[in-house]
């Protein structure tokens, strides 16, 4: 169908549902597949949280730093720095690397989504991170001797925050 006055065709209603319809479509899918990638990290955390649980277990831990130093495996960086720096124990340094793993782990599945938490969850999120890593320690000794092995988004999310005054 023609317009009279300017010569154009207008659309068809039905082409304009089909492209209202496409669009709504387009943007349900983008969605399904964010919640889909959230899930997945979700079931990632839980499943990691549940392993060091496993390691933090005394028998299994001590199983694995002794089976681990028979096959010639090196201790990480932060077992090095716990065991010079605190005088504990490849055992003891192993047991407060998983502790560390476990509460970085958690951070790492809220950091991506930081921006849609409630104000007052983003900021006792935040302060956790801040009260945790700004003060030596266990997880700050953790933290700056692994962080180049971490996804570099979420060290600059740390860093940033660690550089913000108190």
């Amino acid at each position: 169908m023609r317009c009279k006055r300017s010569g154009t065709s207008s659309p068809e209603p039905g082409s304009v549902a089909v492209f209202v319809t496409l669009g709504y479509l387009a943007v349900q899918v983008k969605h399904a597949r964010s919640q889909a990638q959230r899930t997945l990290s979700q079931a990632r955390a839980e499943a990691l949280r549940e392993i060091y649980a496993e390691q933090r277990d005394e028998r299994m831990n001590l199983l694995l730093v002794n089976t681990n130093a028979a096959l010639g495996g090196k201790p990480s960086q932060s077992w090095v720095a716990l065991m010079e720096q605190a005088g504990v124990t490849a055992e003891e340094a192993s047991l407060l690397h998983s502790m560390f793993i476990a509460w970085w782990n958690y951070r790492l599945q809220i950091i991506p989504y930081v921006d849609e938490l409630p104000a007052m969850e983003r900021t006792m999120f935040d302060v956790g991170i801040r009260t945790t890593l700004n003060k030596p320690g266990v997880y700050r000794t953790c933290y700056e001797t692994g962080k180049r092995l971490y996804h570099p988004d979420a060290v600059r999310y740390v860093d940033n925050l660690l550089a913000q005054p108190g």
